[in-house]
């Protein structure tokens, strides 16, 4: 890859506005803030300004957008620190449930933070503050003014788990010229399958620099749960016909709610928990549904679900194990609308029969080996869908499956020595 001193003209106008309009980005911080998308209390570490202090050892900053990607890098940090008990490890992230997640399962020596966001001030503020030794992105979370301060100020930049998505390999490709050059200041990297690798090479990346593929989701540490939420829900639910519709997005609530209303006339003992993507929607689902028939439940507002309800809003943070926990039939969201599906290595370690619609491309690889394993089954329609959950009701068919999964995850050997190796030659 050929290093351009000179930024492109899309670069410089970034830069520009994200240095002399910083206002307008810390307005949308209070609008995010006031519609409960920002945490109150550590608002300002979006600004790049921490209450904590940095850690007088060695610091590798791992940068990650939300929870899948946080949690995928657990295991990794754990193996780091066994190698090296001296370093310490921060984790920035973007969103609430990350946050509230990563408190049960961090490692000692790690520290949470939120990301700051891509401005002159905001950055160089963490930047300042921080000061680490080695930064680390992963997935996808590609902020040039961020990616560029970190290059003036030396340190070694990393990204594994890298992910391309056709809409966006398409969008590079209009500025491949600004994409490469943002590409370029990466030391390494770690691609998540083959095609994101492919991707990259013909974006203008090396193969010096790309290293290998390689995806820490699979050896990803298993969601928590609080076991005594566990056990009252355990007893609440005993006669009940349970079934989950995990991450799931909008136009698919529809989809989803109406074959809930086809089985709970058919049996009363069904019962959905319904997990929106992004909890904010609960509310608007819980209005409008409550017209209807049928009776709904919110989390969040601690009501009582008795034999009549039929569908339970769990819209609180940090429960997905515990939801995952209860149940032996998952329906993962994202996949029966064109959003490419999320990830089934989550249900799967908790013995999950896991239905998916057929937008699954974010992760086909994992799908695909799981349905080889006999671990998935696919959905088109609503009406395939009542007659798939009508199917696992069955205890005995949906643990049969879910074993299937679990057996198949297990089975998933530790690639992360070449990731982990290349960490320690920056020590």
């Amino acid at each position: 890859m050929v290093k351009s001193n000179r930024h492109s003209i899309i670069l410089k106008i970034y830069f520009f506005v994200t240095k002399y309009f910083e206002f307008l980005f810390f307005l949308l911080l209070k609008y995010r803030l006031i519609k409960g998308k920002e945490h109150k209390k550590r608002f300002l570490e979006r600004r790049g300004i921490s209450s904590l202090s940095r850690p007088s050892s060695y610091l590798i900053w791992f940068n990650a957008a939300s929870v899948g990607e946080a949690i995928s890098i657990i295991n990794l940090i754990k193996k780091l620190q066994k190698n090296n008990k001296k370093i310490k490890f921060l984790i920035t992230t973007t969103t609430i449930s990350s946050s509230l997640i990563l408190m049960n399962m961090m490692p000692r020596n790690c520290v949470h933070q939120f990301s700051p966001i891509d401005t002159f001030s905001a950055t160089n503020n963490f930047l300042d503050h921080w000061q680490p030794d080695l930064a680390i992105f992963v997935e996808s979370e590609f902020w040039p003014r961020l990616i560029f301060e970190i290059k003036k100020r030396g340190i070694p930049l990393g990204l594994i788990n890298a992910r391309m998505e056709k809409k966006t390999f398409e969008n590079w490709l209009k500025i491949k010229r600004t994409c490469r050059q943002i590409l370029e200041k990466f030391d390494f990297v770690y691609a998540h399958d083959s095609l994101t690798a492919k991707r990259l090479l013909s974006l203008g990346i090396t193969k010096k620099i790309l290293l290998g593929i390689i995806s820490s989701k699979e050896q990803a540490t298993p969601l928590t749960y609080n076991s005594d939420e566990y056990y009252k829900f355990k007893k609440l639910f005993k006669d009940r016909k349970i079934w989950i519709a995990a991450s799931t997005h909008e136009v698919e609530d529809e989809i989803i709610i109406n074959a809930q209303e086809k089985l709970h006339s058919i049996d009363k003992n069904f019962l959905l928990i319904l997990i929106p993507r992004h909890p904010n929607r609960a509310k608007q689902l819980y209005r409008k549904k409550q017209s209807l028939a049928h009776i709904i439940k919110i989390r969040s507002k601690d009501q009582t679900i008795n034999e009549k309800t039929s569908i339970y809003l769990a819209d609180t943070l940090g429960e997905l194990g515990l939801w995952y926990k209860l149940s032996k039939v998952v329906f993962l969201g994202g996949s029966l609308v064109r959003i490419g599906g999320h990830n089934p290595y989550e249900p799967c370690r908790f013995g999950n029969a896991i239905i998916t619609g057929p937008y699954i491309y974010n992760f086909q690889k994992a799908f695909d080996q799981l349905n080889e394993a006999g671990a998935i089954i696919y959905v088109k329609s609503n009406e395939e869908l009542v007659e798939k959950i009508k199917t696992l009701s069955n205890n005995y068919n949906a643990k049969l499956i879910g074993q299937k999964g679990l057996k198949y995850v297990n089975s998933l050997s530790d690639q992360s020595s070449p990731i982990i190796n290349k960490i320690n030659t920056f020590f």
